[in-house]
């Protein structure tokens, strides 16, 4: 059965494997998007040349949809994202800036454009800026966490009454039950980091993977 955020990334479940830096390379992505959810590949710790590789290997691992996570307070940002265009990835999650900087280009070019916010504030600016879904991360993430330190059950709910986009709650959700609460709170998807984290196609350390 489908719904906003299946369709919107042609994908079966409506789970989104998060965009963790180190952690996520063309492997978990590729094994993601092959497992029927939407992987991401994150960027945030790559040098251009090398994201480029992780997109040629992960469109060779998979022919299902797939996305680049980019953190955009990176400081060669702009030749990432002429990457990901010359690379033909249609899916990009931005987070960590403003979403107004690279929203509209990323459109022009027929990328779907997600950012992750912190707040209600970030989130109604996400949506004026014309992005097509938001992220609500909650204080229980792991990444870029909020000044306020909101939490994602208290945070769904609010940023659900004031957004018209669809809307992926993140932030301490490693289970069903988990995301059926977040759902049954209005979020129409999830974003799930550390239950990926520990599976074996994760780039992450075997210590950490022992850890989590």
């Amino acid at each position: 059965m489908q719904n906003k955020i299946t369709s919107l990334f042609k994908i079966e479940y409506p789970i989104i494997q998060a965009g963790m830096v180190w952690n996520s390379g063309w492997k978990l992505a590729s094994a993601c998007s092959n497992s029927g959810i939407l992987g991401l590949i994150g960027a945030g710790s790559m040098y251009p040349e090398v994201l480029r590789e992780h997109i040629q290997k992960c469109k060779k691992a998979t022919d299902k949809p797939f996305g680049v996570n980019v953190p955009m307070l990176y400081p060669n940002i702009q030749e990432i994202m002429h990457i990901i265009v010359e690379e033909d990835v249609k899916i990009v999650f931005t987070s960590a800036g403003n979403p107004k900087t690279w929203t509209s280009w990323l459109k022009e070019q027929g990328v779907t454009v997600v950012h992750v916010v912190s707040s209600l504030k970030f989130a109604l600016k996400a949506q004026e800026a014309g992005v097509d879904a938001i992220v609500a991360e909650g204080f229980e993430a792991g990444g870029h966490n909020g000044r306020d330190e909101t939490t994602t059950l208290t945070l769904i709910p609010m940023v659900k009454e004031h957004i018209k986009i669809p809307l992926i709650a993140a932030g301490g959700i490693a289970t069903g039950n988990a995301m059926l609460a977040a759902m049954v709170l209005g979020a129409d998807g999830v974003q799930v980091g550390s239950r990926f984290v520990a599976s074996e196609e994760s780039s992450a350390h075997e210590a950490f993977k022992k850890a989590v």
